[in-house]
């Protein structure tokens, strides 16, 4: 069995207004995921964030930044307990909106490579649906097992993940935001292709979680 988790983690800053990367890194402990990809995260501006998160979680770091806001690079990372075999950045980014990347790795999980991806794509809806297609492309004819996930910004509707759906991955819908609120949004997915596949699908509440982001962590169990 694999345990992997997203996790929008809200640039560190808490519901509290405090920039915390170590309340992110002791959550992302306490989740015991081999697999995890966070969302926003900014690194540079303030300390060794990256150092942080691989010292709390005792997971090496795949860097998925894209670009810098000005306070330094911004964007996805990955975190694995397995060997990294190797590791890609790609860029989504549309016209005329933020740049919005999706990082790759190939990690060695038992006796099989699997290939992990991790993203958070745009807020308009033409964004997203590009974005999800050139994922699609990238996805066709492998039989690798396959895992992808990350903040998706689809509130309702099952129509902009038809060229995941169609490629063989599936998912289970986790209300996962807000925290201040009842999470009633699914954003945060992860999805799975077989002869991968999902034994069950979680958000992740705890008093820290409830307040360390604006988003709750989603976690699941998969069929290695």
């Amino acid at each position: 069995m694999l345990r992997v988790a997203t996790y929008n983690a809200h640039d560190c800053i808490g519901r509290d207004g405090v920039y915390a990367p170590e309340r992110i890194a002791r959550l992302v402990s306490d989740l015991h995921a081999d697999v995890v990809a966070l969302q926003e995260i900014t690194l540079d501006h303030a300390g060794d964030v990256l150092g942080c998160l691989e010292r709390i979680t005792q997971l090496q770091a795949i860097d998925g930044t894209l670009f810098d806001r000005g306070v330094g690079r911004y964007g996805n990372l990955l975190l694995t307990r397995n060997q990294v075999i190797e590791q890609n950045l790609h860029d989504l980014s549309v016209a005329e909106h933020e740049p919005r990347g999706l990082v790759e790795a190939s990690v060695q999980i038992a006796d099989r490579a699997w290939r992990v991806l991790a993203t958070h794509v745009g807020l308009s809806r033409r964004e997203r649906l590009e974005q999800i297609a050139r994922i699609s492309r990238l996805l066709v004819d492998d039989s690798r097992p396959t895992l992808i996930m990350g903040d998706f910004n689809i509130w309702l509707g099952a129509g902009a993940f038809e060229p995941l759906a169609e490629l063989g991955f599936r998912q289970e819908r986790v209300g996962s935001f807000p925290t201040r609120l009842l999470p009633l949004l699914s954003l945060d997915k992860i999805w799975v292709r077989r002869p991968a596949r999902i034994l069950r699908c979680w958000r992740y509440e705890s008093p820290v979680a409830k307040i360390a982001s604006d988003h709750f962590p989603v976690l699941a169990d998969l069929s290695a």
